[in-house]
């Protein structure tokens, strides 16, 4: 049977299945589920647990005899398959298949795994894990509703619910939902009364990003060269930054030609297009900016321009990546240099 992941908790106090398949796009939020069954499975007195990090090479045999073998802690004992693809292969596909059709009851089987597509959800091991237990789907947060989810999980760690502090999260963690969890937990520290001081924190936290990836393109985005200039020369000698800069670039000049166009074709004000977008409000001013000093051919110019700085990190054209990066951005804060 299926269960929504918001079900998970109210279904565990009713009673425990004996095998539970959890999946899903979000790795923290399938963490989170499997930690819940856990900690129930441990008030039903299974106390021994095995886990197995399965691979398409595995040998399932292992997990057959740890089913058949008796146990020398406890008499029930979790069996935990943390599966690292969907792609288990045909000897796989079968054995969990045999293995999910005969669970013995001092035994609850766990299996997970990241995202699968629609084939492999048809698959026959994922109707018997259904046929025979309860499957856990968790979908990726959406934009749109990472603010809310923020705001969730600071309500459940004892803080206020605050729209600024969240916005600013989740701004700075661009929707990585792990970076978004630290970040609660360390205000959850900073303020254990659950109060939290938002012009304080507010105040520190945008101290602190000016200087990190995404201090730098709202900089260009507000078209502040100068500070643009100063926070590279501080970033460029990290090993790290041409591979983020150019994926948070790609997603924010992708979303800016997106609205540009929205603008050039209906007679929306940018306000509306911003709405629509899902815009955080921490991020309205840097967009606005941008959208209204940016032609729509300079941004495909700079689309392009990544095209071939991206290609030349992997390897497959000859630019110099930290030249042509710096160029970029002074395009992208108003700097006419020529693209082509």
């Amino acid at each position: 049977m299926k269960i929504k992941p918001e079900q998970l908790s109210s279904s565990l106090t009713d009673g425990l299945n004996q095998l539970y398949f959890v999946f899903g796009a979000e790795p923290l939020l399938i963490e989170q589920s499997l930690n819940q069954i856990k900690l129930a499975a441990k008030t039903h007195g299974f106390d021994d647990r095995v886990s197995f990090e399965i691979d398409g090479n595995f040998d399932w045999n292992q997990v057959i005899f740890e089913l058949t073998s008796p146990s020398l802690f406890s008499p029930k004992r979790i069996i935990e398959c943390r599966l690292t693809t969907g792609k288990i292969g045909l000897k796989g596909s079968k054995a969990l298949t045999e293995i999910a059709g005969s669970v013995a009851k001092d035994i609850l089987l766990i299996v997970s795994t990241g995202k699968l597509d629609l084939n492999q959800q048809k698959s026959k091991w994922v109707k018997t894990l259904e046929k025979n237990g309860a499957i856990i789907q968790h979908w990726e947060v959406k934009s749109e509703n990472i603010i809310g989810w923020i705001k969730n999980h600071m309500t459940a760690l004892g803080l206020e619910s605050n729209t600024d502090v969240a916005q600013n999260i989740a701004a700075c963690t661009q929707g990585n939902l792990s970076a978004s969890m630290q970040e609660i937990q360390k205000l959850q520290m900073a303020y254990p009364d659950g109060k939290i001081d938002t012009k304080s924190y507010l105040e520190q936290e945008n101290q602190q990003s000016k200087y990190s990836i995404y201090g730098l393109i709202d900089a260009a985005l507000l078209g502040n060269s100068e500070q643009t200039l100063k926070i590279y020369d501080t970033l460029k000698n990290d090993s790290g930054l041409p591979i983020y800069l150019s994926i948070s670039l790609h997603r924010e000049i992708t979303l800016i030609i997106k609205m540009a166009i929205e603008l050039l074709g209906k007679s929306k004000q940018i306000d509306a297009v911003l709405q629509e977008n899902h815009i955080w409000n921490t991020k309205k001013p840097a967009i606005t900016n941008a959208l209204k000093r940016l032609p729509y051919q300079q941004l495909q110019k700079i689309l392009l321009l990544l095209g071939r700085i991206d290609r030349s990190i992997k390897g497959l054209d000859n630019l110099n990546v930290i030249d042509e990066f710096r160029r970029l951005l002074l395009n992208l804060s108003g700097e006419n240099r020529c693209l082509v």
